[in-house]
């Protein structure tokens, strides 16, 4: 349990304000770091008696008669009256596509523990919350030399708070931004960054962080009769 709170760095601060659980009650505190969070879910499943089948994938949701359903997974089929949709914006991770991200040890989606990269040199792709984030508390590792690949040229849609932070680092020097670029090629211990078609350069790098969206699950919620209506200037 835990969904994309469990990939969050450790100690992430998730909810600053008061929660009340249906069946279960007012959360004890309002301000609740990720591990936090992640054992009072456990304390609510316990109590409430709810039944959690992790490590299941649902494969297909048909309607089969009014407010009768089948669901099926890679462990076998249910019947429900209702179904509850409840799959986040997370999506799977978007990944760059580029000419060694497969075969390379050293590409990340998700940073879970940044004590664990200690004196290497990073790369974070991307230019969100999420990027920013990470390249803040790797670069408060010892010994780490971090650098931003992003395709803007700007910071324009995190928090103010990361902002902030982002904007400190840079000017302390622990992090620097390579604005309006974009990897095209990953090597065992560097990445090319494109500027544009004629413009390129090297990063040394140790391991590779990417921060760049998730593929929306658009396929599956139009097999399982969910309509998607895009907002206007949407992709």
């Amino acid at each position: 349990m835990g969904g994309t709170v469990r990939h969050y760095p450790r100690k992430k601060l998730v909810m600053t304000r008061p929660v009340r659980v249906p069946g279960y009650g007012k959360l004890p505190t309002s301000v609740i770091h990720k591990e936090e969070l992640i054992e009072i879910w456990h304390d609510v499943v316990d109590r409430v008696g709810l039944t959690v089948n992790t490590s299941e994938t649902v494969r297909a949701v048909e309607r089969i008669g009014p407010h009768h359903f089948r669901i099926t997974s890679d462990r076998g089929t249910y019947s429900a009256n209702r179904v509850v949709l409840a799959i986040g914006r997370r999506g799977v991770p978007r990944k760059l596509g580029v000419p060694g991200e497969e075969e390379s040890a050293r590409v990340s989606y998700s940073l879970r523990e940044p004590e664990a990269f200690v004196g290497d040199r990073i790369l974070v792709v991307g230019g969100g919350d999420s990027a920013v984030e990470a390249a803040l508390a790797l670069s408060e590792q010892p010994g780490n030399e971090v650098k931003i690949s992003y395709r803007g040229s700007a910071f324009s849609r995190i928090k103010p708070a990361n902002l902030d932070g982002v904007r400190a680092a840079i000017a302390k020097g622990s992090i620097e931004v390579h604005w309006e670029t974009r990897p095209v090629e990953i090597g065992p211990d560097r990445v090319v960054l494109s500027a544009d078609p004629d413009v390129q350069s090297d990063v040394a790098v140790d391991q590779v962080f990417v921060f760049i969206g998730g593929e929306l699950p658009s396929g599956f919620l139009r097999a399982s009769g969910v309509e998607i209506e895009r907002h206007f200037g949407a992709p």
